[in-house]
């Protein structure tokens, strides 16, 4: 006999395979959503389009704005002669080859201006690489403000067309335009010369490691690649605020005859790209593209980017060192000396000495990670007999050994007040560092063993 709780069970699971079953076959009953039969309203794919103008018919006073497709990419030739801005006119051209009318019905002539048709809000006009040519009249919104009324080519109904178009030939002459500070990929920059009040720099991207860039002026000397990498990021994707004037007559006037800032990137290749700051206007600072008639304005924070000298932009990482690449680290401090060593190819460290330790597994990033963090806040080319003498007796010392046996001994001073003072074996300079290096490295064999 089943008892009452399994039948109560068999009867819900019954009840839900039953339900589902008439769900799917309702499902399969429903007819298919229909297909978009709709009929682009041009013939054209984006490739075809070779030119196209945006007027304003309601505003008398604004010149139309015309575009030609050059081997450069979208060039505006009219009301002033620019390059366009790019995604802007890729996307318009997308959107009018693919656009598809909806709602069409006949249109009587005095029936225009129900729809903002009389006269456009926008008027648009492409031709083909064939020759073709094709027009566009954008109206008003339709009442569920997803579409806009439209006309085109002088057909005798209205349709129903895509906002986005509307949003697009509704925007003004700087939002259609290139506003770019200047042309470049950051990762396609061989070296470059940076000219500001505190002096020249040059500085070369390493050909073996792409990530390492040296000064080559005002001396010889290794860059720091954050600050390199983030000045070059923030100059390629900079914007202009604002145009000031079209050419470039009276270069006095902005403090660009003799400009304050003057960078010049040097491409993989060939091909160099410069950038000149003149006077502060209001917020912002006066500039040009030397490849460019216009004078334009950029933000401050632009600037500030290019104010940087060679103290600033030298890499001063004390050492440079893969934890990956080494096979044994000894520390020597206050507490004695304490060694580990990697155990086969793995991550595995051991405790070599002292001996009341030998063979518990050891925590390597204990000792690697306060060097391979640090950054010191000055470099000292040359020290004085005060801070050399601090290094005679070293507060800690570190000797880090590679798999192929190079080492690498890295030096700490005794700290005197908060500063302390490194050097290694890597470069002959001097670095300043924080006294709180010297505390992380005062390690017992009990902080780093497991």
């Amino acid at each position: 006999m089943i008892k009452k709780s399994t039948l109560i069970v068999l009867i819900c699971a019954i009840i839900v395979a039953g339900g589902v079953y008439y769900f799917q076959w309702h499902k399969s009953k429903e007819p298919a959503a229909p297909a978009d039969n709709s009929k682009p309203a041009f013939s054209v794919t984006p490739d075809q389009i070779a030119s196209f103008s945006i007027a304003h018919p309601a505003q008398k006073d604004e010149p139309p704005i015309e575009f030609q497709k050059q081997k450069d990419g979208w060039q505006i030739v009219q009301p002033v002669d620019t390059l366009a801005d790019q995604p802007t006119a890729e996307g318009f051209v997308d959107q009018l080859a693919e656009s598809r009318p909806t709602g069409t019905e006949s249109l009587a002539p005095d029936r225009r201006k129900v729809f903002g048709l009389d006269p456009p809000a926008a008027s648009i006009e492409f031709s083909t690489k064939a020759g073709q040519k094709h027009t566009l009249l954008l109206g008003d919104k339709d009442f569920s403000g997803d579409d806009v009324y439209a006309i085109a080519d002088n057909q005798p109904k209205v349709s129903l067309m895509p906002l986005s178009l509307l949003t697009t030939a509704t925007k003004s002459l700087k939002d259609l335009r290139d506003m770019n500070v200047l042309h470049f990929d950051s990762e396609d920059v061989s070296s470059f010369t940076l000219k500001n009040t505190s002096g020249d720099v040059a500085i070369t991207r390493d050909p073996k490691d792409s990530t390492q860039w040296d000064f080559v002026k005002p001396e010889e000397a290794s860059a720091d690649p954050d600050v390199v990498d983030g000045m070059l990021s923030a100059i390629s994707g900079a914007r202009i605020s604002e145009i000031v004037s079209e050419k470039s007559d009276d270069l006095s006037r902005y403090g660009l005859a003799n400009p304050s800032v003057r960078f010049t990137a040097v491409k993989n290749g060939g091909g160099e790209t410069t950038l000149i700051l003149g006077k502060k206007a209001g917020d912002d600072y006066y500039a040009r593209d030397l490849s460019r008639p216009m004078v334009f304005e950029v933000k401050s924070d632009l600037y500030s980017k290019l104010a940087d000298n060679f103290t600033q932009m030298r890499d001063k990482t004390v050492v440079h060192v893969d934890e990956s690449s080494l096979d044994r680290i000894q520390l020597q401090n206050g507490n004695g000396t304490i060694e580990i060593s990697r155990q086969g190819t793995g991550d595995e460290w051991k405790i070599d000495s002292p001996a009341a330790d030998k063979g518990k597994s050891a925590s390597s990033w204990k000792i690697l990670n306060p060097f391979t963090s640090l950054k010191a806040d000055e470099i000292i080319d040359h020290p004085s007999g005060t801070q050399l003498a601090a290094m005679k007796k070293p507060a800690v010392t570190a000797i880090l050994t590679k798999s192929d046996g190079q080492r690498i001994t890295i030096q700490i001073s005794k700290p005197s007040g908060d500063v302390a003072y490194a050097q290694s074996s890597q470069s002959p300079e001097l670095f300043k560092i924080k006294k709180q290096t010297v505390d992380d490295l005062n390690l017992k064999p009990s902080d780093v063993a497991f």
